[in-house]
């Protein structure tokens, strides 16, 4: 009778979970076409102006210095660190113009870090290295993670010459830096943990002084308002999928190690780029870049099972953010160091899974920042995320993981519309390990 009455419930569960995957979002508000930046004295207008809020806004491209205009039968315009190209040849598609070729083609006949690497046969691709036979030259670990995860070839082009130590103009420093096709990536340690941490050189600038072009402000258009997030529909659909256990048998809790890789190939196959969650709280607090089908991948608990789910996703060149119980992980202080060095994130899950709205104040806050402490000793620095024990959260449980220093916090369930006030509670779609692949499709597509 216990067993009948459990799958009872099971059966419940997902019946309940796919009648709600028929609830779609409602459309989002009409925005201005045109804005106007006073910090520079520029306007930007569609069709650059949709390019630039949903692939980088501010943090990749900075601000507009010029104003649209026709150079060469394509509409250009100049921002701080790129230079956005319109081609009708390519159905109106915008593109990073090749500023990095363009300001180099001196530099690379003299440095050299510009030389090509020839190497036959190509070595194979590695999580944290890759070599590119097309320019001879290779992409390592944190610009790696920076290229694949802000666009990748299809944004910044092919690296054109090996990481190397420059001095930046605008500020006398010296950083590490990369050369690509369309951009300039500088690593500035100072901002380690970040979305400032690798940043995008000030290539627009550089290029616009050479050519002489005019950026002088000009007067504000009367109908273009100046440029606020506010005037932007700020719901942003990310599928951010959470696992517990791994292993058999098959439970709510608990997915087969096999049916986990069948999901990873059939997110692959259907076009999803995984990101992680720093780079889904950018794009929503920030405008920062995101792909077209962004998926985030967790798990909560460290339970021992997800260091085997972690190999299969760096199989898979994918990466996932796991939340661990600080006081009673099983995963080791070594595989959490491990997991951090192949480009997963580490968050807190608290220290011993309380119920954090049941508890006092003072083991709340034991819970909440003595979690953070610990898991940042461990692997070297703080986590940046939460995840709510059992889901559950209120308003004093929101404020002590604000008060610990942590930048978002994440719910068990809720669906895939982010928010920025959603901030301290962003939703995730709980991934049962009952599901059939069909219905984990749908979960994915439609809830």
């Amino acid at each position: 009778m216990r067993g009948g009455a459990r799958l009872l419930r099971h059966s419940y569960w997902i019946g309940a979970m796919l009648l709600l995957l028929t609830i779609v979002p409602s459309p989002v508000s009409a925005a201005p076409s045109v804005v106007y930046f006073p910090q520079t004295g520029h306007h930007v207008a569609e069709p650059f102006l949709t390019f630039w809020r949903t692939h980088g806004a501010v943090r990749l491209f900075g601000y507009p210095i010029d104003e649209a205009h026709t150079e060469d039968g394509l509409l250009v315009q100049d921002f701080e660190r790129v230079r956005l190209e319109q081609h009708p040849e390519l159905q109106g598609q915008i593109l990073l113009a090749r500023l990095g070729s363009l300001l180099t083609s001196d530099q690379a006949q003299q440095d050299p870090a510009f030389t090509p690497i020839r190497l036959d046969p190509p070595p194979a691709e590695q999580p944290d290295r890759r070599y590119f036979p097309q320019t001879g030259h290779f992409l390592a670990y944190g610009f790696k993670r920076f290229w694949e995860r802000n666009g990748g070839l299809a944004m910044f082009g092919y690296p054109i010459s090996e990481e190397h130590q420059e001095v930046n103009p605008d500020d006398g420093k010296t950083y590490t830096v990369q050369w690509f096709e369309r951009a300039r990536f500088e690593w500035h340690p100072d901002q380690r943990g970040t979305p400032w941490e690798v940043q995008l050189g000030r290539l627009g600038a550089a290029y616009a002084a050479q050519r002489g072009i005019d950026t002088h402000p000009v007067a504000q258009q009367p109908q273009a308002p100046d440029f606020s997030w506010s005037l932007f529909a700020r719901s942003t659909r990310i599928v951010v999928l959470l696992y517990h256990q791994v292993g058999e048998p098959a439970s709510r809790y608990r997915i087969p190690l096999w049916k986990f890789a069948q999901q990873l190939d059939w997110l692959r196959d259907h076009g999803y780029t995984v990101i992680s969650l720093a780079q889904a709280y950018d794009a929503v607090l920030n405008g920062g870049p995101l792909p077209d089908k962004p998926v985030v991948i967790t798990f909560d608990d460290g339970t021992a099972g997800q260091w085997a789910a972690a190999q299969v996703l760096e199989a898979h060149e994918m990466h996932a953010a796991f939340f661990i119980v600080a006081g009673h992980s099983e995963l080791t202080p070594d595989q959490l160091r491990t997991l951090v060095a192949h480009g997963h994130e580490i968050g807190s899950h608290s220290l011993t899974h309380a119920h954090l709205p049941l508890i006092g104040a003072d083991q709340r806050w034991r819970e909440v920042a003595a979690s953070r402490e610990q898991l940042a000793a461990i692997v070297g620095e703080p986590p940046r995320f939460f995840a709510y024990p059992y889901g559950e959260y209120d308003a004093a449980t929101i404020a002590a993981v604000q008060a610990a220093g942590y930048d978002g916090a994440l719910a068990a369930w809720g669906g895939t519309q982010w928010t920025p006030e959603r901030r301290w509670n962003e939703p995730r779609v709980e991934v049962s390990g009952l599901l059939t692949l069909e219905q984990f499709a749908q979960l994915v597509e439609h809830w």
